[in-house]
């Protein structure tokens, strides 16, 4: 057994390199795609970034697309639309995998091959960038010579302007985080009619075409109902409308916050974000690995970034934050998902970690533990043999059943509540049915691993790992669907990327329109990251719509949730035969 103690270097050790890394301190985020825009007279794609990043393009043939991809980077808010009917049509971000942001620009079939030479990449502002398709013009013939040719001026198509995406919508317990991709312009203005709203605009942004939240009930802090629209188009603006009740305050304010990544809604002169207050230091007091990753505890809310220096060492930044002599540090031994950690007083406001981890180690997102938010969880996961997050109910094999690891995932949870209307979460449904068929199926005699089994967040990567560290052969995700400008449609509709899942997307497509007697709206040809990354069969079923009252109502019974977990469990036994 290999046992490690932390090394714990003071700040007189390290003042050779100490001012170096204090310089780059501000570039730790990881970066971030944050939108984009097409413009269709000019056939140029600009798309806006947070953080450094170094586009990377390719051509692709059959389809014919061009292909922008961002190492290193994430993207705030999947997107995709239709954007001209000239050389390109089509226009999708989302993330390509963990580490990975990319853009593609699908191109007319019956358009001209192109050239590597043909498309340019510029940086035109510190956080834009602009992608140009330039025409393919033939050599001058060598003979007979032609005379000069004076080229006309040169015409720039009109300036881009920045557009900011709003993402979503947070409840927070100071007030409303507006979540965006990047800083923006707003206000917030009292309307003393009957009854009392707050509005608030925000200025050149566009709502991201997968945002969910735009009508909620909250009923706190006096305010009764959030609403979130795109209020105009040209130039954008976004218009949040907060409803006042009863013991509302009489004075809001709207301010972006770095730390948050958005706009903060609450009232006027209100205590700030539950963070350590700008000035005063967070004392580390203590670190440990769990089953779920590393753990660090310390006595105030930790400000804190992670970034990758290489890929087998991250860094994690806190700040400001001081490093005490009685640190207490994890112990490291065979077993560990970390190879080594260091922990350093870098700057009277610094403390950097340093983790080594071990090959087919991933990282996930940072997340509080508790409601005070002084224990702070870097989950980490292996991709071999076990995961060291332990996946709820037993990985023991059954007696009975296929032999098969089916793998269940309750799409969303934690942070991210999926779709909402009415006071109802998705992530909710999604979870209380999985639990049901967790049920069914290990009673059947099944092997079943849950994602999650609690209300707890799990990125897309994440939920591939899983089923790669516990070898499982199918791969089902549960999520509820959703339709914010038709609340008539309803039915059950099925996704998967790969060919090997076609099979398990309509058998369990259509026990699902059998027993639910809803609408078959199909299953369909997508690329979701939890079926395009999974080397299994994998299928994500949309299993009713939440905009959809009568579906809405449905789905929070009880025993509407029993059937569909029947009507998924059947399908996963017709398969398995």
């Amino acid at each position: 057994m290999r046992n490690k103690r932390v090394v714990l270097w003071s700040a007189s050790s390290v003042l050779a390199w100490a001012s170096c890394l204090v310089c780059c301190s501000t570039a730790l985020a990881m970066p971030q795609l944050t939108g984009w825009q097409f413009d269709s007279q000019a056939q140029q794609l600009s798309f806006f970034t947070r953080g450094s990043v170094q586009p990377r393009i390719q051509i692709v043939e059959k389809p014919r697309r061009v292909v922008v991809d961002l190492p290193g980077a994430d993207v705030f808010a999947p997107s995709d639309a239709p954007v001209s009917s000239g050389p390109v049509r089509f226009v999708r971000a989302g993330q390509f995998d963990p580490q990975t942001a990319r853009m593609v620009m699908e191109l007319a079939e019956d358009g001209p091959q192109l050239q590597p030479e043909q498309v340019r990449v510029r940086q035109v502002a510190p956080d834009q960038w602009l992608v140009q398709l330039l025409p393919n013009v033939p050599p001058p013939p060598s003979a007979p010579a032609a005379p000069p040719v004076v080229a006309p001026p040169l015409t720039m198509p009109p300036a881009v302007g920045r557009r900011v995406l709003v993402g979503g919508i947070e409840v927070r317990p100071e007030g409303f985080l507006v979540k965006t991709g990047g800083y923006v312009r707003s206000d917030a203005r009292l309307l003393e009619e009957q009854p009392p709203r707050v509005v608030v605009d925000i200025e050149e942004a566009e709502l991201a075409k997968n945002f969910a939240e735009r009508n909620l009930a909250v009923n706190q802090q006096g305010v009764t109902r959030l609403r979130t629209g795109q209020f105009q188009d040209d130039p954008p603006l976004v218009r949040v409308v907060l409803d006042l009740g009863a013991g509302a305050a009489n004075a809001w304010e709207a301010r972006y916050s770095a730390d948050l990544g958005g706009v903060l809604i609450r009232p006027a002169g209100s205590a700030p974000a539950a963070t350590a207050p700008t000035g005063e230091k967070v004392s580390l007091q203590s670190a440990q690995l769990t089953p779920e990753g590393l753990v660090f505890n310390s006595d105030l809310p930790p400000r804190l970034e992670t970034n990758w220096e290489n890929p087998n060492e991250f860094r994690i930044v806190f700040s400001p934050a001081q490093l005490p002599a009685n640190f207490s540090g994890p112990l490291i031994d065979a077993a560990s998902p970390i190879d080594n950690l260091n922990i350093r007083q870098v700057d009277d406001r610094t403390v950097v970690a340093l983790v080594r981890v071990l090959p087919g180690t991933r990282v996930g997102d940072p997340r509080p533990l508790d409601g005070e938010r002084r224990r702070v969880l870097v989950p980490l996961y292996r991709r071999s043999t076990t995961p060291t997050t332990p996946v709820p109910d037993s990985y023991d094999p059954l007696p009975n059943g296929s032999g098969r690891r089916i793998v269940l995932d309750a799409g969303h949870g934690g942070k991210d509540p999926g779709a909402m209307r009415e006071g109802v979460r998705e992530k909710d449904l999604n979870l209380a049915i999985v639990r049901r068929l967790n049920n069914k199926l290990r009673a059947a005699g099944y092997y079943t691993i849950l994602a999650r089994s609690d209300d707890t967040f799990i990125s897309l990567g994440e939920r591939v790992d899983i089923t790669k560290a516990t070898q499982g052969d199918i791969f089902v995700s549960v999520h509820v669907n959703t339709m914010p400008s038709r609340s008539d449609i309803q039915g059950i509709e099925t996704y998967y990327t790969h060919s090997r899942s076609a099979r398990l997307a309509y058998v369990l497509h259509r026990r699902l329109v059998e027993r639910t007697g809803k609408p078959d709206r199909g299953v369909r040809v997508r690329g979701l990251y939890v079926t395009r990354h999974n080397a299994v069969p994998a299928v994500l079923l949309e299993v009713g719509f939440l905009t959809n009252p009568e579906e809405r109502a449905q789905l929070q019974q009880p025993e509407y949730q029993e059937l569909i977990a029947d009507a998924i469990a059947q399908g996963l036994q017709d398969y398995a035969r």
